[in-house]
C-alpha cells in the first residue's frame, strides 16, 4: 500500500515538486534517512517474525528457547526453589526492544528536521520581504525578491510536510508495529514459562528432592 502511494505521487509529479521546491535540500536528507531506517525496520520485522515462528513451533533456538534455558538454570541455582520471572521477563523485553529504539528516535528527528526546515524557509522568506521593501520601485529587484519569498515558503511548507509524513506517520507506524509484536512475543513466552516450564520444574524437583 505504501509503495502504491509513492508510485501515485511519482506519477502525479508530486515527489519532483517537493524536491524541486525545497532549496534547503532538507527534504532529500529526510528522504534518505527514511529509506535507510525503513530498511532497518523491515529487517527487524523479519527478525521478530522469525522469533515468533521459532517460539510457536518450539524450535530449540531463538530468544524463547534461551529464555526457558535461563529459567531452568535459575531453578538449578535455587536448588529447585520457586522461580520468579520478574527480572528475566524484564530483561527479555529490554533485549528485544533495544535494537528498535533507534527507529523511534529517527522518527522524532525527521519531525524535528521538518520544523527546522520551516524556520529556515521563513527566514528566507522574511529576508526576501525585507529586500522587497528596500527595493522601492525597482521592478526587477522586486520580482527577484518575490521569487525568494516564494522559495522560502516552499522550503517551510514542504519540509514540514515531508517530516510529518515520513517521521510522524510512516516510520512511527513501523515502530508501533514492532513494539506491539515484541510485547505480544514477550507475553506469550512468559505465559508459556509460567504455565508449562515452571510447574514442570517444580514437579521434577518434588519427585527428585535434593
Amino acid at each position: 500500500f505504501a509503495g502504491l502511494l509513492v508510485y501515485v505521487a511519482w506519477l502525479q509529479g508530486w515527489l519532483l515538486l517537493v524536491f524541486e521546491s525545497d532549496a534547503s535540500y532538507l527534504s532529500l536528507v529526510m528522504a534518505a534517512l527514511f529509506v535507510i531506517f525503513w530498511i532497518v525496520s523491515a529487517y527487524h520485522i523479519v527478525v521478530i517474525n522469525r522469533e515468533i515462528v521459532r517460539f510457536e513451533t518450539r524450535q530449540p533456538e531463538g530468544v524463547a528457547s534461551e529464555y526457558f534455558n535461563k529459567i531452568r538454570a535459575k531453578s538449578i541455582k535455587l536448588d529447585g526453589g520457586l522461580v520468579d520471572q520478574f527480572m528475566l521477563a524484564g530483561a527479555l523485553r529490554v533485549r528485544l526492544m533495544m535494537p528498535i529504539h533507534i527507529l523511534h528516535y529517527v522518527a522524532n528527528m525527521l519531525i524535528l528536521l521538518g520544523l527546522i526546515g520551516t524556520v529556515v524557509g521563513f527566514v528566507i522568506a522574511v529576508a526576501g520581504l525585507g529586500d522587497s521593501l528596500a527595493g522601492g520601485e525597482n521592478l526587477q529587484r522586486v520580482q527577484g525578491v518575490l521569487g525568494q519569498i516564494v522559495t522560502g515558503m516552499g522550503v517551510a511548507l514542504f519540509t514540514t510536510l515531508v517530516g510529518a509524513i515520513l517521521g510522524g506517520l510512516w516510520l512511527q507506524l513501523h515502530y508501533q508495529i514492532l513494539e506491539r509484536a515484541i510485547a505480544g512475543l514477550v507475553v506469550d513466552v512468559v505465559e508459556h514459562a509460567d504455565i508449562e516450564i515452571i510447574p514442570e520444574l517444580a514437579k521434577v524437583n518434588s519427585t527428585n528432592p535434593q
